[in-house]
């Protein structure tokens, strides 16, 4: 576990990318991947600005989602 970044969030990456609603491109079918997996070594992989794509019903073992609750 680190400490939290200015906006209070910590822990994000590390364990799965996650699923994204966003399109690779305007054109794409494919859905953006966030983030970083415990399945990456490379140190570009590594980042939380990570962006990779799949298409919507690729299925692995290291890409997942992440619940959000927003709070007013």
């Amino acid at each position: 576990s680190f400490a939290a970044n200015k906006l209070g969030l910590q822990d994000l990456g590390g364990n799965v990318m996650e699923w994204c609603d966003d399109k690779w491109n305007t054109t794409s079918t494919r859905r953006v991947l966030r983030g970083t997996s415990w399945v990456h070594v490379y140190p570009i992989y590594l980042l939380s600005s990570s962006r990779m794509y799949g298409p919507p019903n690729f299925r692995n073992n290291d890409p997942g989602f992440r619940c959000v609750l927003a709070s007013e």
